[in-house]
């Protein structure tokens, strides 16, 4: 359940077991992110066992949320990660990530970076382009390793999504299409001793709901990974990516759950018979909803249009709404009582799009109240920044019990 009320308290946990968020954060002097451990839990075993009939490997896409609790925790439950720069590595590393549970994606891979994932020895790199091939096996070469890589396939495919979060369309900058296999195959063939091509991944965005495309982009990269299976390459694995939305206008997960179930029996269906290691990469799937940020009410200014509720938190901390237009729930930590009234939940940063939530209709707020953004697990604290010399906000994790990481 996450977070939820009871008698007009805003509570983390469930029915069975919860704490209060205002004692979580009551007592800080700085806007903070809560993260519900339980509720990630839930979610990776409903992933697990819609994968269950089929030989699988989750690897939380940590570019999502990377805190180093979640990290551990996730690590328990059995999953990997998916990372996207050398400090993701370093970070699920120092988090206890096995070195084999690692795959590293991205398009701008370093020579450092790479040597990073090559000397730490990391399950797979997976390749965006010729260049970065060749990097890979020079890179081996010289540490006398041999790299394991997935080749990233665009399969140009329309996700129906917000575009700056479309990775799988002919224009995006991700993956490669079927142009580019010529070349690599010659250097397949020529780096042979130090690149092993393990199986191709394919990723077309995030917020997805269309399973019918996601399937689609599936069947395109079985079709390029077929063809070179029948060229006597040994493709062992089949990443399918992540991407899989939530609906933040509502608190209803029912949605969410079946949507989970219906991904996983659609991906067994359509890849029977390979005989692979099927991966996956969830992200906000797993973390959004688990996930609120909690500022302070400083000042309610009301002019002849608008009236403004101005936190200590906003777009250097949440750039969702700024960046994407996207819409969260507010949820004030205690509910008010009198006749609701509309408001700009907006923050300190001295740009005009710096708002968290638009013409929001909530029970009267006054200053020094507690207010928390809802389904902010998710490229929230990852996406944060120090903008106008602000802090950073607090990060706290913690468990129905209350036990806090």
């Amino acid at each position: 359940m996450a977070f939820f009320y009871s008698d007009g308290t805003l509570h983390v946990g469930d029915a069975r077991a919860s704490v209060t968020v205002d004692s979580i954060v009551g007592a800080l002097d700085r806007p903070a992110y809560v993260y519900d451990l339980d509720d990630i839990a839930l979610r990776f075993h409903a992933m697990n066992n819609a994968f269950a009939s089929a030989r699988h490997t989750i690897h939380y896409a940590m570019k999502a949320n990377s805190n180093a609790a979640i990290l551990r925790h996730v690590c328990a439950l059995g999953a990997g990660v998916d990372t996207v720069s050398g400090g993701e590595i370093a970070r699920a590393l120092a988090a206890g990530v096995p070195a084999d549970r690692i795959i590293f994606s991205g398009v701008a891979k370093t020579h450092q970076e790479i040597q990073r994932a090559l000397t730490a020895r990391i399950k797979q790199i997976n390749v965006e382009s010729p260049q970065e091939l060749q990097r890979i096996a020079d890179i081996a070469q010289d540490l006398g390793v041999v790299a394991d890589v997935a080749f990233r396939l665009n399969p140009n495919v329309n996700p129906k999504t917000h575009p700056y979060i479309t990775t799988g369309f002919r224009d995006n900058k991700f993956g490669m299409d079927e142009s580019f296999m010529p070349e690599l195959r010659g250097i397949l063939a020529r780096e042979s001793k130090w690149v092993r091509l393990r199986g191709f991944t394919m990723h077309i965005g995030s917020l997805l709901f269309d399973l019918a495309v996601i399937r689609e982009a599936i069947e395109k990269t079985i079709a390029v990974h077929d063809t070179f299976k029948a060229e006597g390459h040994a493709l062992d694995r089949l990443d399918i990516g992540g991407g899989l939305g939530i609906a933040y206008d509502t608190a209803d997960t029912a949605r969410e759950f079946e949507m989970i179930a219906q991904y996983g029996r659609m991906a067994i269906d359509v890849t029977r018979g390979m005989n692979v290691e099927l991966l996956c990469e969830p992200g906000r799937i797993f973390v959004a909803r688990a996930g609120v940020l909690v500022g302070r009410v400083q000042y309610i200014k009301a002019t002849a249009q608008k009236t403004f509720a101005i936190l200590d938190t906003g777009m250097h901390h949440l750039v969702r709404p700024a960046l994407y237009g996207s819409k969260h729930r507010i949820l004030p930590l205690r509910q008010g009582t009198g006749d609701s009234m509309v408001y700009d939940i907006v923050g300190p940063i001295c740009e005009s799009s710096d708002f968290l939530a638009k013409d929001v209709l909530l029970s009267p707020l006054k200053q020094g109240d507690l207010v928390a953004i809802a389904d902010a697990g998710a490229y929230g604290f990852t996406m944060a920044s120090q903008y106008n010399s602000h802090e950073l906000p607090a990060e706290i994790a913690v468990n129905a019990s209350g036990h806090q990481s």
